[in-house]
């Protein structure tokens, strides 16, 4: 299959979980959802939707912060701006890998163009952000087997069968992500995934029945990326 790759990062990053209301509070790292909006925002294809699949690799320490800010609209400003409390993602910075059959090519033009048709951003707007670092490469799709490997993204934990646990290592698991967008601002599907707090390789076994949930792997720099 045909790849395409590059990183983003920036100095702060909201990506919002839509089970909150008063208090903004953020997913740990950037959504698969999230991820496809990005490379809607690059092409130029607005309310995007699509089957190809996405992978996420964290390459920096996963950091928080709670901040107030005013939001401010369009109308005039007669009314009191209450401070809303925003969590706050600090530093980010992700690799992500697309792969797939319908945007790849005019995903690999835009980028080596060095050209985004809309503004790319880490999950809101004051958070602006440009892709850099691409690769396009082709891989086969790996078939694993019953054995340990070196897991180099987010990986969904319904298809984790055991872990390998390591000093130096700090696994964790985040819930409630969305997995399917439909259009017009509808959801469907939700995921769980584990990943490592300060972007290091995870050593797990993966289940056998990975594939039923249309869930892949690629193999990249001696370790495996998982394809959502």
């Amino acid at each position: 299959m045909k790849v395409v790759s590059f990183e983003v990062k920036g100095q702060i990053a909201h990506f919002r979980r839509p089970d909150t209301t008063a208090t903004h509070l953020t997913y740990p790292f950037m959504s698969i959802t999230a991820a496809k909006g990005l490379i809607g925002a690059i092409i130029g294809v607005e309310d995007f939707q699509t089957n190809d699949q996405i992978g996420i690799q964290i390459m920096s320490p996963v950091r928080t912060i709670s901040q107030q800010l005013s939001m401010f609209g369009k109308e005039d400003g007669k009314q009191f701006n209450r401070p809303t409390t925003i969590e706050l993602i600090v530093s980010p910075h992700y690799r992500i890998f697309y792969a797939g059959e319908e945007y790849v090519d005019a995903l690999a033009e835009k980028l080596k163009a060095d050209h985004c048709t809309y503004h790319t951003y880490l999950g809101v707007a004051y958070a602006l952000t440009k892709p850099f670092n691409v690769e396009v490469f082709t891989v086969n799709e790996a078939v694993l087997t019953t054995e340990m490997i070196d897991i180099l993204s987010v990986v969904p934990t319904s298809i984790v069968e055991h872990i390998a646990f390591e000093n130096e290592k700090q696994l964790c698991r985040a819930g409630g992500f969305l997995r399917y967008y439909q259009g017009e601002r509808t959801f469907s599907h939700s995921l769980s995934f584990l990943y490592e707090k300060n972007g290091k390789p995870m050593t797990i076994q993966v289940k056998n029945d990975y594939k039923e949930d249309g869930f892949s792997f690629i193999s990249y720099l001696g370790g495996y990326v998982c394809l959502i």
